[in-house]
């Protein structure tokens, strides 16, 4: 990641953000959701489908296949229609077996936990070579299994991080999240990131966002004006 010149008005700005949706949506602690392999695959069966189907798919996958080297040697076709719940099978499957079997080629088994020893930009860099993992699932594997303070940038941060003014109405998702982690202080990145989901969903819709029931509608240049 870039580093950028952050001003005291910008780390005003993102603290505020952060206390009023706390304020809003509960202040969020960390709780480790699983080891760093379960978050990966989870984190790239959630790519285009909703969180029930995600989970849906990931709980079948480790019914039929406990453990991962299982998945690594398992045939795609099985491995797909296990996840099939979750959608886009035919593509998911054979990058998770690929994945797992890029990670045991590398380090001899199929684990993660040299992440809990990389700083973030290595562990983004290096979950990052493999073929369909970005930052966004890079980040999240860093964040939710490892505890790094990385902020990922989902559909609904993206969105919502522009129409407030934290990100240029022009940037690619990659600028957006090179952006939203140089804004984010050290101690936020959960609970802000989760928070901004929830407004996403809630509130700052795609369409006919609900800007009169927004928490931040005071700060946020594009309020009333979608």
């Amino acid at each position: 990641m870039k580093t950028y010149i952050i001003s005291k008005t910008m780390t005003h700005l993102i603290n505020k953000i952060d206390k009023l949706l706390a304020e809003n949506y509960g202040d969020k602690q960390l709780i480790k959701h699983r080891d760093p392999v379960g978050e990966l695959v989870n984190t790239i069966l959630s790519q285009n489908t909703s969180d029930v189907n995600r989970d849906k798919a990931f709980n079948r996958l480790k019914e039929r296949f406990p453990e991962w080297e299982q998945v690594a040697e398992a045939h795609t076709n099985s491995i797909k229609a296990m996840i099939k719940p979750g959608g886009l099978s035919a593509v998911k499957a054979p990058r998770i077996k690929k994945i797992l079997n890029e990670i045991r080629n590398g380090n001899g088994r199929i684990d993660l936990s040299n992440l809990y020893e990389m700083k973030p930009d290595e562990g983004l860099k290096y979950l990052t070579s493999f073929n369909g993992v970005g930052f966004k699932t890079a980040a999240c594997v860093l964040l939710f299994a490892c505890g790094k303070e990385v902020f990922p940038v989902d559909t609904h941060i993206y969105r919502t991080s522009k129409r407030i003014g934290l990100v240029d109405d022009k940037a690619d998702r990659e600028k957006a999240f090179e952006t939203m982690n140089s804004l984010v202080p050290g101690g936020i990145a959960y609970r802000l990131h989760l928070n901004m989901i929830q407004l996403g969903r809630k509130i700052c819709r795609p369409k006919r966002p609900l800007c009169g029931e927004c928490p931040l509608n005071k700060m946020c240049k594009s309020a009333f004006k979608i």
